[in-house]
């Protein structure tokens, strides 16, 4: 594996073809070698020059370092895995592809192993549903919307949990001032009225909030 990497970062040819035909990018190669460098494993002759290109955003930008060393290992798994018929050939030669897929579309705050799942899960139903040879296009096409769907259910969810985050704060703050205007404990129906929210709402809100008001007496 390290002879591998070597080798391609001193230009050689043969290898550079293996390497070609085995579909390894110059990008997934870095992140095999990051990986092995934040395992202390130290890679002679190593200059990561496919990322200091002058002018050339990386595309791994968005990605932490936990999610660089994670594609890492991921790519080199494929690497090892064996291959015995023409389904798992057509594996070793597409999940590559996924990840690279994955990287591309990826956003800060989305992990990149579920998109990678999802683009996998989405390759192997691509493959079973193609007719005939599957054509490469049509199956990363597919690839990146299901990708693209995964990160925009993740965003709508994160939405949602920030708009109660939100009104969490919100309700705890009201509350707080309000003791502090009343000098003691606010009821239900005094906080729904401050918020101009019902009381209903007020209580779903309290359930998360863990603040205790009390309820209007009779």
């Amino acid at each position: 594996g390290l002879c591998l990497v070597c080798a391609r970062e001193l230009g050689i040819k043969p290898v550079n073809d293996l390497m070609d035909k085995m579909g390894i990018t110059e990008e997934q190669m870095e992140l095999v070698v990051e990986f092995l460098m934040a395992q202390k494993i130290e890679v002679a002759g190593y200059t990561g020059h496919a990322s200091e290109k002058a002018g050339e955003e990386d595309p791994r930008a968005s990605l932490t370092e936990q999610e660089k060393a994670y594609v890492a290992e991921y790519l080199q798994d494929i690497s090892n895995m064996d291959v015995t018929n023409e389904q798992e050939a057509m594996l070793d030669y597409y999940l590559p592809k996924v990840v690279e897929e994955a990287i591309k579309v990826h956003t800060t705050g989305a992990f990149i192993g579920d998109l990678i799942q999802e683009g996998s899960l989405s390759l192997m139903m691509a493959m079973s549903e193609a007719e005939g040879e599957p054509v490469e296009e049509e199956i990363l096409e597919k690839v990146r919307m299901d990708m693209q769907m995964t990160l925009e259910s993740q965003s709508e969810t994160k939405r949602q949990e920030d708009k109660m985050v939100q009104k969490v704060s919100d309700l705890d703050e009201t509350i707080r001032n309000m003791k502090e205007e009343y000098g003691r404990k606010v009821s239900v129906d005094e906080v729904a009225d401050r918020m101009q929210i019902s009381e209903d709402d007020v209580a779903d809100i309290l359930k998360l909030a863990g603040e205790e008001v009390e309820e209007e007496e009779e």
